[in-house]
Formats: structure tokens, sequence, C-alpha cells
């Protein structure tokens, strides 16, 4: 019996590890990005297998983000393209000028009580980047301030955030915000009971 439960926590562990690995190829939209330079390449999902020498299904897998490549597979699959993983990453995944989202579209930029998720990681020729902010109580930014090369501007939809900048420090609640220029550090903590929702857009994109 305990042998038996012993393995049903491995299995499980193992079916932990494996959404997590697809939530992250998700985030990096490393298959919508590969099905766009294996189409502009002029190749089916069957010639770049054979030219990477993998699986058509390890293709047709990663390309419906269901399977997360290690860094050593993705780059033997981009080296029959060819194309570099730098260059692969900085393709935008969209074209399209009118972008709609669900709350769990939105890519992941971090998780746990410091909750970042950002609009339009598919288009990398973006001037501007919007960010939805979640902070549990007590959590933040950081001790080390955020030093910025470009505006920012945030509006706090829920809780209240102490923020630290210029000098001052400020405590903001629901309906006000801060709005920063130039390289000006600062750091945010949320000081309130209930999880601190912020939405903050800056420009030029960091991500």
């Amino acid at each position: 019996m305990e042998q038996k439960e012993d393995s049903g926590v491995i299995e499980a562990r193992r079916g932990k590890a494996k959404a997590r690995a697809r939530a992250e190829a998700s985030d990096l939209a490393v298959g919508a990005r590969l099905r766009s330079v294996r189409e502009t390449a002029g190749l089916s999902q069957r010639q770049l297998a054979k030219l990477a020498g993998v699986t058509n299904a390890t293709i047709s897998l990663i390309e419906q983000e269901a399977h997360a490549p290690s860094l050593a597979s993705l780059h033997r699959i981009l080296s029959a393209i060819p194309i570099s993983i730098a260059d692969f990453f900085a393709i935008p995944v969209s074209q399209k000028n009118a972008l709609f989202y669900d709350a769990k579209d939105l890519a992941v930029v971090s998780r746990g009580a410091a909750d970042l998720r950002v609009l339009g990681s598919e288009r990398r020729d973006k001037v501007l980047q919007l960010f939805i902010e979640r902070y549990e109580p007590g959590a933040g930014t950081g001790d080390d301030p955020i030093v910025y090369d470009g505006e920012t501007a945030a509006v706090v939809i829920q809780g209240t955030i102490e923020v630290e900048a210029a000098g001052e420090t400020r405590r903001i609640g629901a309906g006000g915000g801060y709005q920063l220029f130039g390289r000006v550090p600062y750091r945010l903590r949320n000081t309130g009971k209930t999880v601190a929702v912020v939405a903050c857009a800056c420009t030029p994109p960091i991500i």
C-alpha cells in the first residue's frame, strides 16, 4: 500500500511538472513562433521534423503549446530552418493591430506573492506596454529600487500600495496613481490587508 502511495505522489509531481512546462511554453509563445518561422520558411511540420531529426508529433505538440522543448531540442529544430534562438524570440508572434485578451490569456512575467501579467507580448514592435500587477499583503517589487530609462504611469485598481520615489513615500488607494519621468528610482509594496491590483503602463516597453 505504501509503495502505491509513493508511486501516486511521483506521478502527481510529474503531472504538475508537465503542466508547469506547458504553461511556460505558452507564456513564451514558443508554439506560435515556431509555426510562424516554419511557414515563412515554406516547410511543413513533417519536413521540419525530418530536417531536425525529431518526430512529426514533436513539432505538432510544440506548435499546439502542449509540449515545452528543452533548450537543446529547440536549438536543433531552429538550426534546421535555420534561425538563431535570439532571433526566434525577437519575432512578433502577431502582426494584428487589434489584440484582445481574457484574463487567462495575459502573458505571465512572474507568479507568486507578486503576480505580474502583460498585454501585447505578441508584438515586439510596440512602443507602449501595459502590466496588470497583483500584490499579496506585504508583497512588492523588492528591496532594490527599479530604475527605468523611460516613462511609467500606474493606477491602483484595488487595495492600497506604498510607493517610494524621488525621496518621497506615498500611500495610494484605489483610483489613485503615480507617474514617473526619466531614471527615477522607485519601489512599491502592498501595505493593506487585501490583494492590491495595479495597472501600470510604460514606454518604451521593458519586455
